[in-house]
């Protein structure tokens, strides 16, 4: 099972690879069609530009592998996502422009290099949200789901339940729960979760069942040992065991996870730390978010006329949020829900809200939020809504 495990991940990277370095062959011949001149064949031409596409393709696998896009983000928003790929997209292509200007100095041609980076960008974006897409609905029609077991009934693991109901799209299964205090059971029997026993049955459990990733919710302090000799177990049958990371009920700011070496260390504050690069995050965050408005414009326009069609009220409403260090602000969503409300359950839900919850879509907005400086996408995010779930309309 393990060994299957690692083939389906291996082959899951392999197959973005090969659908990336597709996409940037395939825009570099659109790229070449569309700039062609009289004066030579399309053929000549594509062989004059070889080392353009030649210098993106080897750097952009190696800034794309680095920033992990080759690996499952199941759980990543839909915005993130994209962001994410846009960011990698600058870097590599900053490193190309200056690959290809140091080893062709007098045959650089800058307007079909520019034009070729502008081409690649959209395609990428285009291609990974598409992707991105297809995978969320085969996960919510149950493909490519991954089982997990959650030790601990606690409020913690009930919100982790909770969360994990609410995205389908995550493609995330729970198979049950484990708990040896009965008083505990309820906070997960509440959501429907199969109850499997006490935790020392998780070594008959893992034997009679397929589990891809145990959680553990436990209290440190008091079930250190068990929760070490859980851990031991999962390692032993090659079970990835997952620890929840709000270890310390205490209310920080931000939290963050570093490494020393190879020693992970997590960063509970108060206060956001003081960033060298700042100016350059901001950069980054203010120059990528435009982008990506211009790009999802279309998107958005769709959004916006199926909103005001389908229900009356506002088409953006505000909700309450707190950022690093404190700051209070107002997140953009788009309207999924009758009114100005946020949050409920599904009996509130529109149509069309129906649809930009299940994908991600009511939170391109927050892109706006991202050009405002409210939040940051190239680095620590907002966390937690403030207050209740009632939102202002735009």
């Amino acid at each position: 099972m393990v060994a299957m495990s690692k083939r389906h991940e291996l082959l899951n990277a392999a197959l973005r690879v090969f659908l990336d370095l597709s996409c940037i062959v395939g825009v570099y011949c659109a790229t070449v069609w569309f700039v062609i001149s009289e004066e030579a064949s399309y053929l000549h031409q594509l062989q004059n530009g070889l080392p353009y596409v030649e210098a993106m393709v080897i750097v952009w696998f190696l800034v794309a592998a680095d920033q992990r896009l080759f690996l499952s983000r199941r759980s990543e928003a839909l915005v993130a996502l994209l962001f994410s790929v846009a960011k990698a997209f600058f870097t590599a292509f900053l490193f190309t422009v200056f690959i290809v200007a140091l080893f062709l100095q007098e045959d650089l041609n800058r307007t079909f290099l520019f034009m070729f980076g502008f081409f690649v960008l959209f395609g990428l974006l285009a291609f990974r949200l598409i992707l991105g897409l297809s995978l969320w609905n085969l996960r919510r029609r149950g493909f490519n789901s991954r089982r997990i077991l959650i030790i601990g009934s606690n409020e913690r693991t009930q919100k982790l339940v909770g969360i994990l109901h609410a995205n389908e799209h995550y493609g995330y299964h729970v198979e049950g729960f484990l708990e040896h205090d009965e008083d505990r059971r309820h906070h997960l029997e509440s959501l429907d979760v199969p109850y499997l026993g006490d935790i020392e049955e998780l070594d008959k459990v893992l034997i009679n069942r397929v589990i891809d990733a145990v959680y553990i919710a436990l209290p440190v302090r008091s079930h250190y040992e068990m929760i070490q000799s859980a851990a031991h177990l999962c390692e032993g049958v090659g079970v990835s065991v997952r620890f929840m990371a709000d270890l310390f009920p205490l209310r920080m700011a931000t939290s963050d996870l570093s490494r020393v070496g190879d020693v992970p260390l997590l960063t509970l504050s108060a206060e956001t730390e003081v960033q060298p690069p700042f100016a350059l995050h901001r950069a980054i965050d203010m120059g990528v978010s435009l982008l990506l408005l211009v790009f999802l414009s279309p998107v958005c326009l769709l959004v916006t006329l199926a909103i005001k069609i389908d229900s009356r009220g506002p088409i953006l409403v505000r909700r309450p949020r707190l950022g690093p260090g404190g700051h209070a602000f107002q997140d953009i969503v788009f309207r999924t829900t009758v009114g100005a409300s946020w949050g409920g359950d599904d009996a509130t839900l529109t149509r069309v809200g129906r649809i930009l919850r299940r994908y991600g879509i009511d939170e391109l907005p927050q892109l706006l939020n991202v050009l405002s400086g409210d939040i940051s996408l190239a680095g620590p995010t907002h966390s937690g809504v403030q207050g209740g779930k009632v939102d202002s309309p735009v």
